[in-house]
């Protein structure tokens, strides 16, 4: 879709040379000699840009900006002047211009003009969209995503926490399988009741029996005790162990026979106590090879593992990375009080390209930093880490396009196409839903070819 730029100067010869430049360049030009006309122009039909002379007689170039923003405030305006001051041009900025070229100006810097408005534009409505898609999308206990392999995962986790078995919950580091862990618990039978997790590598294992199974006093040298273990703590609810098999051969096997007994014994104690918890285990190592070396036993892995539940890296469901991106510049702007209308499409094809081992993790840290070092109001490839910049060159570029085209366009087109449907075609209603402008959602459509009803 190649834009519309209105050009409007009552000097015949700059009219004329503005529209030559950038008729070259691909856009689509109406020309109009006068304010007044320019105005006729804007409220009959659609313009992406215009470019309008300051200095015009009865309407000039601030009046053509105001009757721009009122057809559609995301018009991109240009003011053009031989006779700048500086308070028009605080005037032109008050009122909206993004842009404010002094004659005479070379072509390079029109066109400059004009293409980065009209980037920034670009950005600002995708990162909106992405923000409406956010609120409308349907996330658990924190886990955001659109994807197949995300809906998938949504779906294994609606049919794990139906039943009351053990889990075993897989995935790399940074994956979030904490997350998954507790939707499965608020999804679950004992939602409402304690949800406890503890990670077995944050605690030295000399610490971790202590931790889980508690202690009378004296039972050891400081214990002060009694002290209630996290199998006591989470009783009729749910125990996370993250990351079970840093935990040692020893202390797997006091865990094993307090499952299968349905009974604690604190350290120091004669007698055990009965509890009742959902036991759910998750790592980030590979099974196969735990038991294989014998550094996991077999009987609890087959206690534990009754279900399993795998969740996938972020480089498998690169089309959540978008949204997951809206997500943490949202969150980190609020934290920062800094005003972020969002990520460049330069930034934004880096972040779809990186293959990120540290997974959402990561993607989370990247984008904090790239809030606090943002200069302006967009996160752009410089305020990215240097290790994203320098991984995501390594993927094949040809390969990332035709991906972005194929995937990220068609979640576009069926977000838009839903909304729409929703508010049976009506453009205005579907535009409010999405909390855009009415000409913005039209501007999309174009964009996506959808037909406007």
């Amino acid at each position: 879709m190649s834009e519309r730029v209105l050009v409007v100067d009552d000097d015949d010869d700059m009219r004329d040379l503005c529209a030559v430049v950038l008729r070259g360049e691909g856009y689509e030009i109406v020309s109009a000699e006068s304010g007044r006309s320019a105005e006729a122009v804007l409220r009959s039909s659609a313009v992406d840009v215009a470019v309008a002379d300051l200095m015009m007689p009865e309407m000039g170039g601030l009046e053509v900006l105001r009757a721009a923003k009122e057809a559609d405030p995301e018009t991109v305006v240009i003011l053009i002047t031989a006779f700048p001051t500086v308070n028009t041009a605080v005037e032109a900025m008050k009122f909206g211009a993004a842009e404010y070229l002094v004659k005479p100006f070379s072509p390079s810097q029109l066109l400059e003009a004009v293409r980065a408005s009209l980037e920034s534009r670009r950005t600002r409505e995708a990162h909106g969209l992405l923000r409406s898609r956010l609120r409308r999308t349907f996330s658990l206990s924190g886990l955001i995503g659109q994807g197949r392999a995300t809906l998938k995962l949504f779906e294994d986790i609606r049919r794990t926490a139906a039943v009351d078995a053990s889990l075993l919950i897989l995935g790399e580091s940074g994956t979030g399988k904490e997350l998954v862990a507790r939707a499965i618990h608020d999804n679950g039978l004992r939602h409402g009741r304690p949800f406890v997790a503890v990670n077995c590598a944050a605690i030295p294992e000399n610490l971790l029996e202590a931790e889980l199974f508690g202690y009378e006093r004296g039972a050891f040298t400081g214990a002060g005790g009694p002290k209630q273990g996290l199998l006591e703590v989470a009783n009729g609810g749910t125990l996370l162990l993250d990351e079970i098999c840093e935990m040692g051969v020893m202390i797997q096997a006091k865990l094993l026979r307090a499952l299968e007994e349905g009974a604690v014994r604190r350290l120091g104690a004669r007698t055990p106590l009965p509890f009742d918890v959902r036991f759910i285990a998750a790592t980030n190592r590979a099974m196969a090879e735990e038991l294989d070396r014998q550094r996991f036993r077999e009987d609890l892995f087959f206690r534990i593992a009754v279900i399993e539940v795998t969740v996938p890296p972020l480089r498998e469901r690169r089309e959540d990375i978008p949204l997951l991106a809206a997500h943490f510049l949202e969150s980190c702007a609020a934290h920062y009080g800094k005003h972020v209308d969002g990520i460049t499409a330069a930034a934004m094809d880096l972040i779809t390209r990186y293959d990120w081992p540290g997974n959402v993790r990561e993607l989370k840290n990247a984008l904090e930093r790239a809030v606090a070092y943002a200069r302006g109001t967009f996160v752009a490839p410089e305020d990215l880490p240097a290790t994203v910049l320098v991984g995501a060159e390594r993927q094949p570029r040809a390969n990332f396009h035709t991906w972005k085209e194929k995937t990220l366009e068609r979640l576009e087109r069926e977000f838009l196409e839903s909304t729409l449907e929703v508010h049976g075609g009506n453009v205005t209603r579907a535009a409010q839903a999405l909390g855009i402008h009415r000409s913005t959602l039209q501007r999309l459509m174009r964009r996506l070819h959808l037909p406007a009803a």
